[in-house]
């Protein structure tokens, strides 16, 4: 974990006693580092079955934190998931402010703690964050540094192994939630991937949106940034850069990176290297590319059976981050819906993205509003409901396609809370019925072959 005993000498930790509000991943790995470090730790949750995980780590467990003395305290260490401005601030955020306590998160404690001692890269976006981050890091060691991923990926920031040499480097995933909660954090590399609509609710609109992602930039040694939309282009502009479109390096053949959102994530990462090794050797670069495997649940390929592919893709829970995979594959069988954010959001992707769809499979709370916004588009489509009967009824529709591949795409465009506990289990299901699609067909071609030979 991060050694944070350097802050007890620094304000607001100078006390010795900090609170951490939001026991989740980074709230107890909060816990852990700060009483590793031999501070105070209160801490509290709005679920209260969280004490024993608290006390493991540590900490001592506040009943009821409104009424706890912020008086004790240096600072409130707050979880990403709490709201701080809007739609209406969280209770334990008015308390703090009334009694002049700082409200910040781990990624700001990460900052604080590794000033001077290794470096940062702070990577953002509404889109691609994450493989680009694990990305970044792959190419990084693979090219003979010592670099570590985490924060909104895989580790919390303050679980993370800490480098002792100053030699290290710490690539981060930073949502817009953490940086709401960054006053002072300036890492040597800030990225900006892109922007579009997300979390409007979170920041109070689009405005409060862009400003929180802008921020990460502000006062960073160095800044990338590999979007044209519209407001990277000012936010560029703003911070006496322009947006990389190119990198000099062949992509192609790259199935785990393949598309045009991946072109952007790779962007980004050759511009991490460069600045880091001037004298990048553009092979060696390739090579490490071709070595990464891919993450989980995006555009990951989950099997092959005959001529069809079928293709994880349940991270995408918005309609933007399902359209680099519409654009991606051609003799698209498309598994979609779920807990939609806003059912028009699907407009633009339809009209813009729906080219090589051949038949959609409707799933969730969705699926009716869904529907109706196909047939305005004369784009085949069923309403399956649940994801097994999709899958099942895509693979037998794509068993009829006279095209060389077909693709069976779980791309939702929609959250998955309405069947699924998160993301991360639709996409392992979706995997479980992949296999036992591919396992039954295998063992009914040995039944035949066996059957055969009598």
């Amino acid at each position: 974990m991060i050694d944070l005993a350097c802050l007890k000498t620094q304000p607001p930790f100078s006390g010795g006693t900090v609170m951490v509000y939001g026991t989740g991943a980074s709230g107890l790995a909060a816990v852990r580092a700060f009483a590793a470090a031999g501070f105070d730790v209160y801490a509290g949750d709005d679920n209260p079955l969280c004490e024993n995980a608290v006390k493991e780590a540590g900490g001592t467990w506040v009943a009821e934190p409104l009424a706890f003395d912020f008086a004790k305290t240096g600072a409130v260490i707050l979880a990403p998931g709490i709201p701080l401005h809007f739609p209406a601030p969280h209770p334990i955020c008015d308390k703090a402010r009334t009694a002049g306590i700082p409200l910040i998160s781990d990624i700001e404690v990460f900052g604080l703690a590794q000033k001077d001692r290794n470096r940062i890269i702070g990577i953002t976006g509404t889109n691609g964050k994450s493989t680009t981050t694990a990305l970044a890091a792959h190419v990084l060691n693979a090219l003979g540094q010592k670099a570590v991923a985490g924060g909104n990926i895989g580790d919390c920031a303050l679980a993370l192994p800490q480098f002792h040499d100053r030699a290290g480097i710490y690539v981060l995933e930073i949502s817009s939630f953490q940086i709401d909660l960054c006053p002072s954090f300036r890492p040597d590399i800030a990225v900006l991937l892109n922007i579009t609509p997300d979390h409007l609710d979170r920041h109070g609109g689009m405005d409060g949106y862009v400003a929180a992602k802008a921020r990460l930039l502000d006062g960073a040694g160095d800044t990338i940034i590999t979007s044209e939309d519209a407001h990277c282009r000012d936010i560029a502009a703003a911070h006496g850069t322009e947006p990389v479109l190119g990198c000099p390096v062949n992509l192609d053949n790259l199935p785990h990176l393949a598309g045009a959102h991946n072109a952007q994530n790779i962007r980004a990462v050759y511009e991490i290297c460069r600045r880091i090794l001037p004298n990048i050797d553009d092979a060696a670069f390739r090579r490490a590319l071709e070595s990464f495997s891919g993450l989980p649940h995006r555009q990951e390929i989950a099997g092959r059976q005959y001529h069809i592919v079928f293709i994880n893709d349940s991270k995408a829970t918005n309609p933007d981050a399902t359209a680099p995979a519409l654009d991606t594959y051609r003799n698209i069988y498309w598994i979609a819906g779920g807990l939609a954010k806003d059912i028009d959001e699907f407009d633009a992707l339809l009209d813009n993205h729906s080219a090589f769809i051949t038949e959609a499979f409707l799933i969730g709370d969705c699926a009716e509003f869904l529907a109706i916004k196909l047939k305005k588009r004369d784009i085949p489509h069923r309403i399956c409901h649940r994801l097994g009967n999709a899958v099942h009824a895509a693979f037998s529709s794509a068993c009829q396609s006279p095209e060389d591949e077909a693709h069976i795409l779980l791309s939702p465009a929609c959250a998955s809370f309405d069947q699924f506990k998160n993301f991360e289990a639709r996409g392992n299901i979706f995997k479980e019925l992949v296999e036992e699609i591919i396992c039954t067909q295998n063992n009914g071609k040995a039944e035949e072959q066996s059957s055969g030979r009598h």
